[in-house]
């Protein structure tokens, strides 16, 4: 929103009210008859030669392919073309060959949302990084390689780039954008001197990457020392870049943003954005007296981030086109000169890629440099399937480790091979996660916390990782823990941990909370592991732990217990949900053995199986049915108390308090339902759900207070944020329980 090529608001009333009368003039609506226009000239071909420049202005700039469609119907020929930002986009696809059909599709076909989100898939993130994502659902990951560092962006560009390199890999060996089937320019601006760089060779891809980069959005493109981000900010209609191609007559595609909406300049964002665009205007003025026509689409009711609307701003740059009829088919050619245009057109364009016979990594050395030239030799001596290296792109990207990794060709030995360009985030590692844990119920049950992680890489060898998490706040916990791989590139790891942990637990009797009391229980063990894929571990481990609970609020304080047992644990979990916030689809399975040599109340020890199944099934477009099935049992052990097993809180029966039922043995079965109600800001946001859950459960071994069959009803809103899911909702259950909830952090 306030980038400096989509924030436009009050632009062009300001920048009017600074200019000549002529340039008023132009920039409302400028004719081919005003004399601030350049004289008309001729080719040799007995016609001008005519230049198309597309403003940059997000999604409004999809109006652009509607004006480019209605100058194909109407056969107006295009020689050259130059851009801006979105403007660049519309305009290198048009360049390269595609026709107007075409680039609707392309822009159809891409998942905004993702793109604009700049996360990597869920399902291609590493076992490890889905763990991370699991105890963080957010979006904040820092650098701690020079101290404590944010990205560049919110969005490394990554998904933006793969576009990119996919559509115009035809054109590995381009060596100046005069060579595409019409020549093509687009403008960015070089961060370290401010000033206007006009893209005319080197990588297509890149130079598209480079033109869309929105300050604050997308990352910058780095090319050596220099940093290229959105032109917009220097040059956002750059009918100047078209005329020194050598247009003779301009077309200029404008995007019309009206005057500002009533409000919009009485929030903070609403004014600087207003400003941002005054800025952004100022270097139009001159772009639009010097046009010949000014096609103004009129998007006054799109906003920059709709993406996802490209069906419906398409046709208002058809309907712009319409209205300059009379001047734009001056210009028109006649069926035999359009079809001898079309071909010579057609004819530049490339389509053929060939087979690669190398793999070529550049950008990074060493074990990085050969683990991905490994994984990509399989490409080798096969005809290019961009669908199925782009999925190992993201399997890499699911390491954590790389900002963006691109492809293209290159010629070494007169051999072509496959070139494939990673680069390591320039913030970490080491990375450090964030998340402000908030739960809330009622109003004496509310629990505030602000948790971190921070994670070394290679510490003790390759592949090895140094995980370390405190949370301050309810509950309290600090973790270690090292991931050491027996070897490198071995599935089989070991992992030497220790733990602190404080929570506060309350003890129930019915709905009437009687005491409570303060839980410690603290650690050291080892695990041995395998890592079957990128959604399986299994791992076995010996702990020494000090448990303990001590009461702070009731009186009798039967429940206090102190015991340092030896803790036996097997644990197995696969993670094949779509997402960490809301999966549409697939799976999760869990289930832990914990066998401890002592245990309260008793002589002996003890053992507790825990497990919960979780299944999503899409339904239609926007619902997502939820199935959830959570178990336990201690094994006919009886008289646990706290060291028990639990259920009550968001999800584990919504309607009851956390914890409110203790036993040694329980069964909840869960179907619910959310539907898709809007989609947000993909860059703050993502969606907003609404819904409703069934939840039954069995607590046995309980007190004599335990309900026989808890059940309830619930109501949620979910909303997908930058800082994590917030869930709001209302529960009501069995026995007159009823509760509310607020929560910001892991729903399923």
């Amino acid at each position: 929103m306030l980038s400096f090529a989509f924030c436009r608001g009050l632009a062009l009333v300001f920048a009017g009210a600074m200019a000549t009368p002529e340039a008023v003039s132009a920039q409302q609506h400028p004719t081919p008859g005003q004399q601030t226009r350049p004289a008309r000239a001729h080719s040799a071909e007995g016609r001008p030669k005519i230049g198309l420049v597309l403003e940059g202005g997000g999604a409004m700039g999809f109006a652009h392919i509607g004006v480019i469609e209605w100058m194909e119907d109407h056969h107006i020929p295009v020689d050259y073309v130059a851009g801006t930002s979105m403007g660049g986009l519309v305009g290198g696809l048009y360049a390269s060959g595609l026709e107007p059909d075409e680039i609707k599709s392309f822009v159809k076909g891409i998942d905004w949302p993702a793109v604009l989100s700049g996360q990597v898939p869920f399902p291609a993130l590493s076992y490890r990084r889905k763990e991370d994502k699991l105890a963080y659902p957010n979006r904040l990951e820092f650098g701690l390689r020079h101290g404590l560092v944010l990205p560049s962006a919110l969005n490394s560009g990554a998904a933006v780039g793969l576009l990119f390199d996919r559509v115009m890999l035809p054109y590995w060996n381009l060596k100046n954008f005069d060579d595409l089937p019409t020549p093509f320019r687009c403008v960015a601006t070089e961060l370290n001197t401010g000033e206007p760089h006009v893209f005319q060779d080197g990588s297509l891809s890149q130079a598209l990457r480079a033109t869309m980069s929105i300050p604050g959005m997308f990352a910058p493109v780095q090319h050596g020392n220099e940093f290229y981000s959105d032109g917009g900010a220097v040059d956002n209609l750059p009918v100047d870049v078209a005329r020194s191609m050598g247009a003779q007559v301009v077309i200029s595609s404008y995007l019309n943003t009206g005057p500002p909406t009533p409000g919009s300049l009485e929030s903070l964002t609403g004014v600087v954005g207003s400003n941002l665009s005054i800025m952004v205007a100022r270097n139009e003025i001159n772009s639009l007296k010097n046009s010949d026509i000014v096609i103004s689409s009129d998007v006054s009711k799109i906003g920059t981030l709709d993406f996802q609307k490209n069906e419906e701003v398409i046709p208002l740059g058809y309907k712009a086109a319409e209205l300059e009829n009379a001047e734009l088919k001056k210009y028109s050619l006649n069926d035999t000169e359009w079809a001898a245009y079309m071909a010579e057109r057609r004819s530049r364009r490339r389509t053929e890629i060939p087979v690669p016979q190398f793999v070529e990594v550049y950008g990074v050395g060493g074990t990085q440099q050969s683990d991905i030239h490994v994984r990509f030799l399989k490409y080798v001596g096969k005809p290019v399937d961009t669908a199925a290296m782009e999925k190992t792109i993201a399997d890499l990207q699911g390491t954590g480790l790389y900002s963006t990794i691109n492809y293209n060709l290159t010629e070494r030995d007169g051999k072509v091979g496959l070139l494939i360009r990673p680069r390591n985030k320039s913030w970490g590692p080491p990375f450090m996660n964030l998340g402000f844990p908030i739960f809330a119920n009622d109003a004496n049950n509310v629990q505030l916390g602000i948790a971190v992680r921070a994670t070394f890489f290679n510490v003790a060898g390759p592949g090895s990782e140094l995980r370390l998490d405190g949370t301050l706040g309810q509950p309290a916990s600090l973790t270690g823990e090292l991931f050491k791989p027996l070897k490198a590139g071995s599935r089989t790891f070991v992992s030497p941990h220790a733990y602190l942990s404080r929570q506060l637990n309350p003890y129930y009797e019915g709905s009437q909370q009687q005491e409570q009391y303060k839980e410690n229980r603290n650690g050291l063990g080892v695990d041995l592991g395998y890592i079957f894929n990128s959604r399986t571990e299994l791992r076995v481990g010996e702990d020494v732990q000090w448990f303990n609970t001590h009461r702070t609020i009731g009186t009798d304080g039967l429940q206090e217990f102190s015991l340092i047992p030896f803790v036996s644990r097997v644990r197995f979990q696969y993670l094949g949900q779509n997402d960490v916030m809301v999966p549409s689809a697939g799976s999760v399975v869990s289930t832990t053995y914990n066998y401890f040599t002592k245990r309260p109340n008793g002589p002996g020890g003890y053992s507790q199986l825990t497990g919960r199944l979780e299944h999503f099934i899409p339904v239609g477009s926007k619902g997502i049915l939820v199935g959830q099935v959570l178990g336990g049992t201690s094994f006919g052990a009886s008289n646990l108390g706290l060291a028990g097993l639990t259920l009550g809180g968001p999800l584990r029966l919504s309607a009851y308090a956390r914890n409110e039922l203790l036993g040694t043995d329980y069964f909840l079965g869960q179907v619910g339902y959310l539907h898709l109600l809007a989609r947000l800001n993909p860059i703050f946001a993502d969606a907003i759900y609404a819904g409703g859950f069934y939840e039954i459960g069995k607590m046995y071994g309980g007190n004599a207070q335990t309900p026989h069959t808890p059940n309830d009803v619930a109501a949620v809103v979910v909303i997908k944020t930058l800082i994590g899911p917030v869930t709001g909702g209302l529960s009501i259950g069995d026995s007159d329980h009823r509760k509310w909830l607020i929560s910001v952090g892991r729903v399923f």
